[in-house]
């Protein structure tokens, strides 16, 4: 258990940047919409607000 506690405070600065990494990415990340026909996404583009869309692919 003593050489756990000293790595982790040979190592803190490390920690703290992964953490810092993961929580970006926890609340940085974009979430799944809830528009389920191409017709509704029609009527939201035509509704006269200004809307972001983000396309995402594997390629």
């Amino acid at each position: 258990m003593i050489q756990v506690a000293a790595w982790v405070k040979a190592n803190w600065l490390l920690l703290v940047f992964l953490a810092l990494i993961a929580g970006a990415f926890i609340f940085l990340r974009s979430k799944p919409s809830n528009v389920a026909s191409l017709n509704e996404l029609d009527g939201l583009l035509s509704a006269g607000q200004p809307t972001v869309v983000e396309f995402y692919s594997n390629f």
